[in-house]
């Protein structure tokens, strides 16, 4: 029993490995092949162009490595069957969850370290990719994307930021409305309104702008004025908010990055969309498995290796368009963060273990 398990895990990590390297290298001459022009037009050097798509390598495997499992399991199985090998060893009584509990374990260990990779390694690599790419490239002066449009802040005494446009290089914001609230009770009672707020290297100072006093009752009176200062908190680089790519960041600092928005009153559906979408992509790669491993042996009793592959792909892209869309509905809002990205793969969990139940029916798809 033991050797036929590392046969099977044999012949299954090579076919593995075969169509990592390849999937990973057939994306990377494409990629290699859209980056080019922009790299020789903008005078990129050919060690920048190298060490871009080195650091690129790590964030692509993590993207490829669940979608061979699937092509990995159908190759082997189909590779089984077609030697008669399948029906030898269920012959000599060993079950197919015996036979196929290398792959899922295999997959399931792949799943783990991408888990790892994408959580030490994919992080470094993707943000000394985008440096190359943005600021050495391109010439911008930060990789990062940064948010100063429409900018809310609440406070820690409780006071509410809103400004149309912040300058982040002069600190200077517009169209700025800084509101008040009581403590007790939710209610406004004071507000502030500049058409200009600047920085001048110790505290902010408001210009062209109006401060209103609110009573129980509402509106109790209008103070104008042209320049003014006025006691807050906060810094320029409080407003300054370097939001990193969801690839440049590890789970731990996505989940960091929810908690602050959280104490800021931010919402942060879609943040947390983006943490389970990190989580559960790995383990894409034992959904995969399951729900190929029925598909291929069903598939190899009616045709080759080319017609078992079309099918268990067509399978794969369903699952893919599933996912995808669950985890767009879910940035909408639609879904919960969890089932946006843990739903289609508990969806087709259960249809993998509804076709090894029913492997022995006649039909590819029983009902």
């Amino acid at each position: 029993m033991k050797i036929l398990k590392r046969y099977i895990l044999a012949q299954f990590l090579k076919t593995y490995l075969l169509m990592v390297v390849a999937m990973v290298g057939v994306f990377l001459v494409i990629d290699a092949f859209e980056r080019l022009d922009e790299f020789v037009t903008k005078h990129g050097t050919f060690w920048d162009f190298v060490l871009y798509f080195l650091y690129k390598t790590p964030f692509i495997l993590s993207y490829m490595a669940p979608q061979a499992v699937l092509l990995a399991t159908v190759v082997t199985l189909v590779g089984l069957a077609r030697n008669n090998e399948l029906i030898a060893m269920r012959a000599c009584g060993i079950s197919l969850t015996g036979i196929t509990q290398p792959i899922l374990s295999t997959s399931l260990i792949i799943a783990l370290g991408l888990v790892l990779l994408n959580e030490f390694v994919t992080p470094k690599t993707s943000e000394n990719m985008n440096y190359i790419f943005y600021v050495k490239v391109r010439g911008h002066q930060n990789m990062h994307q940064t948010n100063n449009q429409n900018l809310w802040l609440r406070s820690p005494n409780g006071s509410i930021w809103n400004m149309e446009t912040f300058d982040a290089v002069n600190n200077v914001m517009y169209d700025v409305s800084l509101f008040y609230y009581d403590r007790e009770h939710p209610v406004m009672r004071q507000r502030i309104d500049a058409e200009k707020v600047s920085w001048n290297g110790d505290q902010w100072v408001f210009e062209k702008g109006a401060m209103r006093f609110f009573s129980p009752g509402g509106l109790d009176k209008t103070q104008f004025f042209e320049t003014q200062v006025f006691p807050v908190l906060e810094k320029p680089e409080d407003f300054n908010k370097v939001q990193k790519r969801p690839e440049e960041m590890s789970a731990r600092e996505m989940y960091q990055n929810v908690l602050i928005k959280e104490s800021e009153g931010f919402d942060t559906a879609r943040s947390l969309v983006d943490l389970h979408h990190k989580l559960s992509y790995p383990f894409i790669s034992v959904v995969l498995a399951l729900v190929g491993i029925p598909l291929s042996i069903r598939s190899s009793r009616r045709g080759g290796l080319l017609f078992c592959i079309g099918i268990s792909l067509a399978i794969g892209f369903l699952f893919f368009f599933f996912y995808a869309t669950s985890i767009s509905l879910g940035q909408k809002g639609t879904f919960g963060p969890v089932l946006a990205a843990w739903g289609p793969c508990l969806l087709f969990i259960t249809l993998g273990l509804y076709l090894l139940l029913t492997l022995d029916s006649e039909k590819v798809l029983p009902i």
